[in-house]
């Protein structure tokens, strides 16, 4: 429901192979949950969902594709699946204003997604790939992605929903692997400073996996490998444990 209200539900994409295999489909449920306990809406009938989630992709048949389930504040679930999006890489990104929400809809995926389909749709049209989303001077989200710089101390960086961003599952899943080769992961506001001196700077999410940005809004960025080829790892090895 991207034209409803915030409050009017919630939703969350997730990643299935061509053998019907979900990623990380606890976590896709507990964000589910804890999405809806947030907003205050009834618990989501779980199994009920599973079962639809099954058969949507039982009815897309033998490929691989995202599925968008959604609960509502009055206790009814959605699936809709669609294929996945592959852009050039690297991706040439724009920015744009972020959407301001009260804290009580911050870091989840709410009834009212139209900012970031609008955020998306406007890339697009301006012969780009993907809209960072902008609050202050700072990167604090993407349209479908969550940003990822390798500074230059070596660190990686992200917006958190305390700065704006939604929670992301993608970073759940690779944040061990990266601290295990010597990167720690924290958040951060993606300051203009921070992008300028970074290493390599990517996005992270259900639908792209993982993308190296390589402009933004006509300024080069410095392209690297070590997040790149470490995430893509990480998330093999996720796709082995769902």
């Amino acid at each position: 429901m991207v034209d409803g209200i915030p409050p009017s539900s919630v939703f969350t994409t997730c990643r299935f192979d061509e053998t019907g295999r979900v990623l990380a489909l606890n976590q896709h449920f507990n964000r589910l949950k804890e999405a809806a306990e947030q907003i205050r809406c009834p618990p989501p009938d779980i199994k009920k969902i599973s079962i639809i989630l099954s058969k949507s992709i039982h009815g897309y048949g033998k490929k691989e594709g995202l599925a968008r389930l959604e609960w509502s504040s009055d206790g009814q679930v959605s699936c809709e699946t669609r294929p996945i999006d592959q852009p050039n890489s690297p991706l040439v990104a724009i920015t744009h204003p972020a959407p301001q929400w009260p804290k009580r809809f911050r870091g989840i995926k709410h009834g009212n997604w139209k900012p970031y389909l609008e955020a998306r749709e406007l890339a697009r049209e301006n012969g780009a790939d993907i809209s960072l989303l902008v609050d202050n001077h700072s990167i604090v989200d993407a349209d479908r992605a969550t940003p990822l710089i390798l500074d230059e101390n070596g660190c990686a960086y992200s917006p958190g929903p305390e700065q704006g961003a939604v929670e992301s599952i993608t970073l759940s899943l690779i944040s061990d692997h990266l601290e295990s080769n010597g990167i720690p992961v924290r958040t951060a506001f993606l300051t203009e400073e921070m992008i300028r001196r970074c290493k390599e700077l990517v996005v992270v999410g259900t639908g792209v996996g993982v993308l190296p940005v390589g402009e933004i809004d006509g300024i080069d960025i410095q392209l690297g490998t070590c997040l790149t080829e470490l995430i893509s790892e990480a998330l093999k090895s996720a796709w082995k444990e769902s």
